[in-house]
């Protein structure tokens, strides 16, 4: 049997075990990691717990996306504007609705992801993957589709995007 005198004289003891295990529990939390697409480095950590929060904190954080491994990310309605993801792998990410304005997009694997209804204004997708993709409802108003893969993509375009029409038309031949 244990004493209650026993009981006071490991009571420090006993306190300082609860808070070793208090500060393990903290520090186990559980991070999201956005990792680069060819080096597998850990670009971009959070504690939030989707795709769509962690990078919308990331781009507030004008953090550097560059090569992101994001493929099939669900980032439907996300605020990406004026994000840096050159190179990154967006291949099949839903994108629907997402603000990604004035983004960084050169290069960037977008192959069958969903960007009905986003708004890519200003957007640079030089060299972009687009095949597959679809871009019905798109505002590509500015937007640099130069060197853009863009078989059989899904896209419609109005009279004021006539330039990014062009180089559209001119990306089916990639």
């Amino acid at each position: 049997n244990i004493t209650k005198q026993q009981i006071l004289e490991n009571l420090d003891d006993v306190k300082k075990y609860i808070k070793e295990i208090d500060n393990k529990k903290e520090t186990s939390k559980k991070k999201f990691q956005i990792k680069n697409r060819w080096t597998g480095e850990v670009i971009y950590e959070s504690e939030k717990t989707t795709y769509k929060d962690v990078l919308e904190e990331a781009v507030s954080e004008y953090a550097d996306l560059k090569g992101a491994d994001l493929k099939g990310a669900d980032l439907e309605g996300a605020d990406l504007e004026g994000a840096d993801l050159k190179g990154a792998d967006l291949k099949g990410a839903d994108l629907e609705g997402a603000d990604l304005e004035g983004a960084d997009l050169k290069g960037a694997d977008l192959e069958g992801a969903d960007l009905e209804g986003a708004d890519l204004k200003g957007a640079d997708l030089k060299g972009a993957n687009l095949k597959g993709a679809d871009l019905e409802g798109a505002d590509l108003e500015g937007a640099n589709l130069e060197g853009t893969k863009t078989k059989l993509c899904i896209v419609n375009f109005i009279s004021s995007e006539y330039a990014q029409a062009k180089q559209f038309i001119e990306g089916l031949k990639l």
